[in-house]
């Protein structure tokens, strides 16, 4: 790959990061609400978790093509 693909990678992974970091602190919110009758339409948890396999994914790969 290229340099500009080599940290693509990384930039990916670290947004996917915060996307999931995002996404569990809302779901852990979420989870703690006083009014049970507020729901929410996204399921926070799926979300967290899909977006922590993309980073972890993203990262391995570009690590292993940085170094």
């Amino acid at each position: 790959m290229t340099y500009l693909g080599d940290h693509l990678l990384l930039l990916v992974a670290a947004i996917a990061g915060a996307i999931a970091l995002f996404g569990t602190v809302h779901d852990f919110r979420h989870s703690r609400r006083r009014d049970l009758d507020k729901v929410s339409l996204i399921s926070w948890g799926k979300i967290s978790i899909f977006a922590m396999i993309i980073a972890i994914a993203c990262l391995a790969r570009g690590l292993h093509t940085v170094f």
